[in-house]
């Protein structure tokens, strides 16, 4: 055991992040295969099981056979289980126990896969940050919890109805998508404010990030703290260059991408076009929030419109802010090739924003991440479509970026794939979840004698 323990500890912080979820997915699976689990009335084989334990650490939100229909309350806390520890990392989890529930320290690699796995650049105050990672969390979760209990108590009692609320409430802060209420989702409450509201909130609060909870939380305080308070533009300037440009992404797709599905669908009989306004309103905001890696559906997407469809698979790739529970490119890293972009075809080098001048290394890693992620969609749709040529090509690029992203919503298609297929969607879960490059990187046997060398500049021609 010792053996093992100091060989874990010489891991790269790739194979620690890769390791941890896969071992969550391993021992989830398992658990969910036990008879004491499993309703006598379940049809879930253990690829089922198997395929929903990495949808749940994933936080995706895809099945093949329902929480509802599958699993007992045992086996459903253990789905609650599955997707709080996927949202946070077990890494941050373990890191969380070792500091503040003992004397002990985490030693140095560890810090640098819990910052890796929660996208932090620096280690300062470690044990405050997850501490308060951990404290946010519940008073959040619990709050959607109670607001939530208000809808689903009187309709099926006390007990039950503070269990879907809970469950409902990790699942969406999460970003995860899963229910316990059925096949259909969130279908049945697509009328109703309150619930796709309250999901809505706890999705973006999920997926903003852990940093720009605590920046904006800060400029709270201090701003509290002034007997004279400055104008909000200047307060707001004080806010972390990544704080402004997480929250500008993120109102920018949320308003962009509502307008558009509710133009592109006002009409559509089959999805909103018998809604009231109001309705229309609420269920294309609906669509916008969960199609940033939440997973769940007030609506059939198998019935919206192509370019509905299609714009859901460019949010969908874009996906959720750094340092949070969602997936996707991220809003950041998105925002950063676009200028880059921009800028190449004005002539000008620099990426600029906000006044500030981004690195050119923080540039080269958002091009690589985003040249990983449509490298690994484009492997993943190519499979899929070799594996299910009978299946419309749209709604199986929707499902891969889904996977990919770790969305988890579908056009009816997940539960008829084969086992081929549902393997892709697993791969593509994974990879979606640590990162393409995270999981090329703990796979790949690092040559210390590699030197970064440099030779005489050569010239290829481009374009």
């Amino acid at each position: 055991m010792f053996i093992l323990l100091n060989k874990i500890g010489s891991w790269t912080t790739s194979q620690k992040i890769a390791s941890s979820f896969a071992s969550v997915i391993f021992i989830g699976s398992l658990l969910l295969s036990l008879p004491i689990s499993q309703l006598s009335t379940s049809n879930a084989t253990y690829i089922d099981n198997l395929f929903s334990a990495v949808s749940m650490v994933c936080v995706t939100g895809l099945f093949t056979e329902s929480i509802a229909d599958s699993y007992t309350l045992f086996g459903q806390i253990i789905c609650m289980l599955l997707i709080q520890v996927g949202g946070l990392g077990l890494m941050t989890l373990i890191a969380y126990f070792i500091t503040q529930l003992s004397k002990n320290k985490i030693g140095f690699r560890n810090k640098l896969a819990v910052q890796e796995g929660i996208n932090r650049g620096d280690a300062k105050d470690f044990r405050t940050y997850i501490g308060t990672i951990m404290k946010y969390t519940a008073i959040i979760e619990g709050t959607g919890m109670v607001l939530l209990s208000f809808y689903f108590v009187p309709v099926f009692g006390f007990a039950k109805g503070l269990f879907i609320s809970m469950f409902l409430s990790i699942s969406a802060f999460c970003n995860a998508g899963f229910d316990t209420m059925g096949n259909s989702s969130l279908i049945e409450y697509a009328h109703n404010p309150g619930i796709n509201l309250v999901i809505a909130a706890l999705i973006i609060l999920g997926g903003i990030g852990f940093s720009v909870w605590f920046d904006v939380t800060n400029l709270f305080h201090a701003t509290a703290k002034m007997k004279q308070k400055p104008p909000l533009m200047r307060r707001l300037r004080s806010l972390t260059l990544h704080t402004r440009l997480a929250i500008l992404m993120t109102i920018g797709l949320l308003v962009g991408g509502t307008l558009l599905f509710l133009i592109f669908e006002y009409t559509n009989d089959a999805s909103i076009g018998t809604f009231s306004f109001g309705d229309k309103v609420l269920a294309s905001f609906f669509h916008t929030v969960t199609m940033r890696t939440a997973g769940f559906a007030s609506l059939d997407y198998s019935t919206i419109t192509p370019i509905s469809m299609f714009m859901s698979v460019v949010t969908m790739f874009i996906g959720g802010s750094p340092g949070g529970t969602a997936g996707g490119m991220k809003t950041t890293t998105f925002a950063i090739v676009f200028i880059m972009i921009y800028n190449e075809i004005r002539g000008q080098s620099n990426v600029n924003l906000f006044n500030h001048t981004i690195p050119k290394n923080v540039v080269r890693q958002a091009l690589i991440i985003f040249v990983a992620l449509l490298t690994t969609l484009t492997v993943g749709t190519s499979l899929l479509l070799l594996f299910n040529p009978g299946t419309n090509p749209l709604f199986l690029l929707f499902e891969a970026v889904s996977a990919l992203a770790t969305v988890g919503v579908s056009a009816n298609v997940t539960a008829s794939l084969d086992t081929p297929s549902l393997i892709v969607d697993m791969f593509l879960m994974f990879a979606g979840r640590i990162g393409p490059i995270t999981l090329v990187d703990s796979l790949i046997r690092k040559n210390k004698a590699v030197k970064d060398i440099a030779y005489t500049k050569g010239s290829i021609i481009i374009g």
